[in-house]
């Protein structure tokens, strides 16, 4: 199993560049004046939306 994804394909890889697009959006949110909660939350599920819209997608075919 590899460690990175946890076997899953994007499971730590996903987790992990959640909470650092999480940080990010945070941050520029508290440099606005803008609520930093709800920023690095939205920040954070918008990984994870990608990642939904991603599996939903069709497989693609090869010629």
């Amino acid at each position: 199993m590899d460690p990175f994804t946890l076997g899953a394909g994007f499971g730590f890889g996903a987790l992990l560049v959640g909470i650092i697009f999480a940080v990010i959006c945070r941050t520029l949110a508290s440099e606005k004046g803008r609520s930093a909660g709800w920023w690095g939350l939205w920040g954070f599920l918008t990984t994870f939306i990608a990642l939904i819209v991603l599996v939903l997608l069709p497989q693609r075919t090869r010629v």
